[in-house]
């Protein structure tokens, strides 16, 4: 009787561990309606793609502003050195200066502010214009 009833335990019967273990793989692996599922992975793709044109819009904003700074801060820098580099020289008599500039034609007069670049060009402080041309 034994082995009759050894046999008897070893069939599946609807409370045991292997049929709770059949009925979770049915569960899990089931081949039902997945419309929920594919709506679910739609919703989820938008809003990655949502979140991803996010980030790349303020990463392009960011960027733009950050190269904003850097010639900023470069214009104020060559300002700076613009400004140790300029010398005015006053002219109190008539001297022919070696480096004239094309566009200053007429001769230095006495009292007139010229200033010299570090460039090397010359030009005149208060330029002589006729009230209408200004």
């Amino acid at each position: 009787m034994t082995d009759a009833s050894s046999g008897q335990n070893q069939a599946i019967t609807p409370n045991s561990e292997a049929q709770k273990r059949l009925e979770r793989a049915i569960y899990f692996y089931r081949t039902g309606d997945l419309t929920a599922w594919n709506y679910t992975i739609l919703a989820l793709s938008l809003l990655g793609l949502l979140l991803g044109l996010f980030l790349l819009s303020k990463n392009i904003l960011n960027n733009r502003k950050r190269k904003m700074i850097a010639m900023y801060k470069m214009n104020m820098a060559l300002k700076n050195e613009e400004s140790d580099g300029k010398q005015a020289v006053l002219t109190l008599e008539k001297e022919n200066l070696p480096q004239e500039d094309a566009l200053l034609k007429k001769e230095v007069q006495p009292g007139d502010i010229t200033v010299q670049w570090k460039d090397g060009q010359i030009t005149s402080l208060y330029t002589d214009a006729p009230e209408e041309d200004v």
